[in-house]
């Protein structure tokens, strides 16, 4: 309150040295700097940039190319890196693609490559036989085709019998076996 007062009784005299001391600051900077210029205090070490100075200041601290120099001696030549022994070739595998079958849901065989025996020996359970040893290969059983066209979930499991044969086992969601085709590729 008591600065409202006050500021409310003398409100010409201070807005009169308002004036007095702008004008004064301003007239100073001025009269002083020529326009565009920075003083030697303004300037911190390493604060211009290039992109700060005037294009004649930047031209000139360029200076005319100098000549080119000498080439310089070659350098040594760097140590040979040692070959190693070849490799022992080793034995030829048989294709990945030679064993495979296609299978319809009653036991009939579609297609296939290297099967010698195809039997539906229960319910969901199946029996391929191939015409080499196949012990130290992969079996893949994926779904067939069967007729009505819908998606079903339903699992297919493979095992081996002997040296030559392979099992698959198709259950459905509720893990009861039932007859499904499928396709089963073996990989060596």
């Amino acid at each position: 309150m008591l600065i409202a007062s006050f500021i409310k009784r003398h409100h010409v005299a201070l807005f009169a040295l308002f004036f007095a001391l702008s004008g004064t600051a301003f007239a100073a900077g001025h009269a002083l700097l020529p326009g565009n210029s920075v003083g030697t205090r303004q300037v911190i070490n390493g604060s211009l940039q290039t992109g700060d100075l005037s294009k004649t200041a930047r031209t000139a601290l360029k200076g005319n190319k100098g000549p080119t120099g000498q080439a310089g001696a070659q350098g040594a030549q760097g140590p040979q890196g040692a070959m190693g022994a070849q490799g022992v070739p080793g034995a030829p595998g048989q294709s990945a693609t030679k064993l495979f079958v296609a299978m319809d849901a009653d036991g009939t065989l579609t297609k296939n490559s290297g099967a010698t025996l195809a039997t539906k020996a229960g319910t969901g359970v199946y029996r391929i036989g191939f015409d080499t040893n196949i012990t130290g290969c992969v079996y893949l059983a994926t779904a067939g085709r069967d007729s009505g066209g819908l998606f079903e979930d339903y699992h297919l499991y493979t095992s081996r019998t002997g040296t030559n044969t392979v099992n698959v086992q198709i259950f459905d969601e509720k893990n009861d076996p039932f007859d499904r085709s499928f396709y089963l590729a073996v990989f060596c």
